[in-house]
């Protein structure tokens, strides 16, 4: 399903109704290319769940922030490492993690790619302002397999597509505040 520009919908972190029927429509009709599945919060009980609720043929296509071990037990797509979690799990297809600077760009190397954020101001945290100069990030970025996260809206692929980002990452616009 990849594209020329790869997208991203984050969950929510707190639990929404019929939340597991959202993310197969997203899946089912292309409106992005993986899920990723962030809930802090969620004991492995609940993960498995809301992973119950998505229906299997989309399970490669979820990426799971926390309870790696799921991975494996549902043939899902990668984990996300992130501060709760910065190790990769045995076997995993595939990695991703987050940045918050350019100096962390770094850090980045050997993932199939990296959210950095916050690219635009949050729609979902508010007071999260844009952190980044899109034309200093472009540079650092250039080659690698960044992806926006913070604000991002379809109105703003354009823009970030000819920034060189390779993808967009959406929290806000599936889910609001």
């Amino acid at each position: 399903m990849m594209k020329d520009f790869l997208l991203i919908a984050i969950t929510s972190p707190t639990p929404l109704p019929q939340e597991g029927d959202v993310i197969n429509s997203l899946l089912r009709n292309g409106e992005v290319d993986f899920v990723h599945i962030r809930k802090p919060d969620y004991s492995e009980e609940e993960t498995e769940k809301l992973l119950n609720d998505i229906e299997e043929r989309f399970h490669p296509l979820l990426k799971l922030h926390d309870h790696f071990s799921l991975t494996a037990k549902y043939n899902l797509g990668g984990i996300h490492l992130n501060k709760r979690n910065p190790k990769a799990y045995p076997g995993t297809k595939s990695l991703s993690c987050s940045i918050h600077s350019l100096y962390e760009i770094d850090k980045a190397d050997g993932m199939d790619y990296f959210f950095i954020s916050p690219v635009y101001d949050s729609i979902s945290k508010e007071g999260y302002k844009g952190a980044f100069d899109l034309y200093d990030l472009s540079d650092r970025i250039k080659g690698k397999r960044a992806v926006a996260l913070g604000g991002v809206t379809p109105e703003k692929f354009d823009e970030l597509k000819s920034f060189g980002f390779y993808g967009a990452a959406m929290l806000g616009h599936f889910w609001g505040k």
